[in-house]
């Protein structure tokens, strides 16, 4: 099976010049495609289209906020027409601003939607009115565990990314009669700087959390652009409207507090 999947297709990813973005990217490229990727930060997109070169495929970066709609939409449309397609959208832009509901405001709440949610349906309604008519192309949404189970403080972003799910899973009823795809990947930890972040870059926080996955690690980013890739490909070409988790078996894990097990066969003996 030859591994350059994406040969002679063109490709746009947002929020391309950093962790799960950044692999998608090169990953992409690597596999023959040409990719058109967004990012707020030049600097790292530079960095990127460094890394990109001596590949199989093309790397274009353009510094946009998917926040700033309009501008996203034109990058979509301006893409499909300089090439004369476009077959994979992956909607990769992240906005993660935690908060417990008595204390997160409104302004957070909407920033979470709006990134998560706004521009993702903007760059679906661009894509879709690509691909429909020259009927192929997939869709890849980025969402999180988060979407699929309840958490302390992610109340406004899993929230968020639980609407990205749905509206994803409609727009996937909406193109499959045109032979487009929308698909969602669902993400649990990730080695990124986001998950930095999020720890305050505490490798005892981060420990604790890693160590609750079944697998006891957090993903690479190389893992979950795996995923992402196998959805935007022809491998996948009868999968459609699937929230696939990319989580280590978190998702699936029944929480069951920790216990000596030890003592509880040495009880068991007694009886």
């Amino acid at each position: 099976m030859s591994r350059l999947r994406f040969e002679g297709k063109v490709a746009v990813v947002t929020g391309g010049s950093m962790g799960i973005g950044r692999s998608t990217v090169l990953q992409l490229v690597a596999e023959g495609a040409h990719v058109v990727s967004c990012a707020r930060r030049k600097a790292k997109l530079d960095e990127l289209d460094e890394a990109a070169k001596g590949l199989s495929g093309r790397f274009t970066g353009y510094a946009l906020d998917v926040g700033d709609t309009d501008a996203f939409a034109a990058l979509i449309n301006d893409t499909a027409e300089k090439y004369g397609r476009l077959d994979v959208l992956v909607n990769n832009a992240p906005s993660v601003i935690g908060g417990m509901v008595v204390d997160q405001t409104l302004k957070d709440w909407r920033a979470n939607f709006g990134i998560g949610v706004d521009s993702v349906f903007i760059g679906v309604q661009a894509a879709m009115r690509i691909m429909i008519p020259q009927r192929s192309g997939s869709i890849v949404n980025i969402s999180s565990v988060s979407s699929l189970r309840a958490g302390i403080a992610a109340g406004a972003y899993g929230a968020a990314k639980a609407a990205l799910n749905q509206f994803s899973q409609c727009a996937a009823m909406e193109a499959a009669p045109h032979n487009v795809r929308v698909n969602v990947v669902a993400p649990g930890a990730v080695d990124t700087p986001g998950l930095n972040a999020a720890t305050l870059k505490n490798d005892a926080v981060k420990k604790i959390i890693t160590d609750a996955i079944p697998m006891q690690r957090a993903a690479t980013p190389e893992e979950v652009a795996q995923a992402i890739c196998f959805l935007a490909s022809d491998e996948a070409s009868f999968i459609t409207s699937v929230v696939l988790p990319v989580d280590g078996g978190k998702n699936s894990q029944l929480y069951v507090p920790a216990f000596d097990i030890t003592n509880l066969d040495n009880q068991a003996a007694d009886r």
